[in-house]
């Protein structure tokens, strides 16, 4: 048996009107880690890009003992849209979070 009070879906309520019958509201659903996945997933789409733009513009020194400038700004692009790729991540769970949680509805009251 399941608790009535339990509402496991977040986006309706239920509630009485003014004749006393119970009327199904909706709530807006929330926006909370919307901002960190779309900032996440410019970062880790361009800073590899912009690694290589780096990298591409200072060039190569030409000598093989050295690490080649190109590969060293490729490198940070990546280290850089990895952190991006999870901030996206973890703002695609907390919006998740904030919209699938079950949550908890206290009784209606009948007039």
């Amino acid at each position: 048996m399941s608790d009535p009070h339990l509402n496991v879906e977040p986006s309706a309520t239920s509630q009485s009107d003014a004749d006393g019958e119970t009327v199904q509201t909706t709530q807006p659903l929330s926006t909370r880690g919307i901002r960190s996945v779309v900032a996440g997933t410019l970062v880790a789409a361009f800073a590899p890009l912009a690694g290589f733009l780096g990298g591409t513009i200072v060039g190569s020194t030409g000598s093989t003992t050295e690490l080649d400038p190109l590969f060293v700004w490729l490198f940070l692009g990546l280290i850089v849209g990895g952190a991006g790729a999870i901030l996206a991540i973890t703002g695609a769970l907390r919006w998740v979070r904030a919209n699938h949680a079950p949550q908890r509805v206290g009784p209606i009251s009948k007039h």
